[in-house]
């Protein structure tokens, strides 16, 4: 299992860091979660053929966003975007490099607490979605491929920075 930091291999990648000002009740249920206690969170710019760049939609959050998710006991970070691909858009990848690393900071004035989420280029086997799409409690109502970034973009910044960094390579 390889949790290393790209930021350690990679000196290219797009940094920046998000603060999160949140009450000190939401403080205590956010950081309960599993971002907080695994500290890493993997997203894909999926990428095929024609340059299109492959989003899900989020009916909870109502935007579209790249797929992605949190890293699971035991696993690295490659092996965890392949997994969230598949599982929010059923679409196999095979992630290439990251070109992205957010450090996600929560704050209630007094305590903060982060988590690290690492962006990757990836390649689809296939350019078929799934039809099952998320799991669990997961509000997923579609997935599909877009040649631009559609509105609302959950992230957008991010989201911009690594489809063009992913687009470029093609």
């Amino acid at each position: 299992m390889d949790r290393s930091d790209p930021r350690t291999t990679y000196d290219d990648l797009y940094e920046t860091e998000q603060v999160h000002e949140v009450e000190p009740e939401r403080f205590d249920e956010l950081v309960d979660g599993e971002p907080f206690s695994t500290g890493w969170v993997t997203v894909a710019s999926v990428l095929d053929g024609e340059g299109r760049v492959l989003l899900i939609y989020d009916a909870d959050d109502e935007s579209w966003m790249l797929p992605g998710g949190t890293l699971q006991p035991g696993e690295s970070l490659t092996e965890s975007v392949v997994r969230e691909v598949e599982e929010e858009a059923g679409v196999e990848i095979v992630p290439q490099r990251p070109h992205s690393a957010i450090e996600s900071v929560c704050s209630d004035g007094e305590r903060s607490a982060a988590f690290t989420v690492v962006g990757f280029e990836a390649t689809p086997l296939s350019t078929t979605v799934g039809s099952d799409l998320g799991v669990d409690d997961e509000s997923i109502t579609d997935a599909t491929w877009f040649a631009e970034l559609p509105e609302p973009l959950f992230a957008r910044d991010h989201a911009e920075a690594l489809f063009e960094r992913a687009r470029s390579r093609l």
